[in-house]
């Protein structure tokens, strides 16, 4: 189910050949299955590339009513409005969950996000510096990137007949 991306402008990159870091701001590493017969793709190349997304693996490992599921495994192309090119977006997750409709499942793509990366931040008020102004900046760019990207999921999803969902820390908490 992985997919590359070759008309991108640059190199084609497999995100499953990524090793995961050691020492990021998050906690990165090989998710080990519990149920294998439910994993779509390369057991040993489970990445998960952060603790909720860890959470989120162990969640559609050991859930019931999760059918099917696939860590990173497509790339959808998006308008990055921020550099004014396509880029790949690498989802985060793919299920497939019993449900009660016609067909007997539902399929979803999921994005693990933390819910103030939903949200436009608020421009900086009082004694404006340069740190706030780049924070800010740097919120806001993030901000406009997602928003793109799941439009683009949204979008790839209904095509198919699919949902698109993002995972906050809500869900996994």
């Amino acid at each position: 189910m992985v997919s590359t991306i070759s008309n991108m402008g640059k190199r084609s990159l497999n995100i499953k050949n990524l090793v995961p870091r050691k020492n990021g701001a998050y906690r990165q590493g090989y998710y080990a299955l519990l149920n294998p017969a439910k994993y779509i793709g390369d057991p040993n190349k489970i990445i998960f590339r952060s603790s909720w997304e860890k959470k989120f693996a162990i969640y559609c490992d050991t859930n019931e009513r999760i059918i099917a599921w696939s860590s990173e495994p497509f790339q959808i192309p998006y308008l990055n409005p921020v550099e004014r090119e396509m880029k790949p977006y690498n989802v985060d997750f793919y299920m497939k969950v019993r449900s009660s409709n016609e067909k007997g499942y539902s399929e979803y793509i999921v994005e693990v996000k933390p819910s103030k990366q939903l949200k436009a931040p608020k421009a900086p008020s009082g004694r404006v510096t340069e740190k706030r102004m780049n924070d800010y900046t740097t919120q806001l760019k993030t901000y406009l990137v997602n928003l793109a990207k799941f439009q683009a999921a949204k979008d790839y999803a209904k095509d198919r007949g699919w949902s698109f969902v993002v995972v906050t820390e809500t869900f996994i908490f």
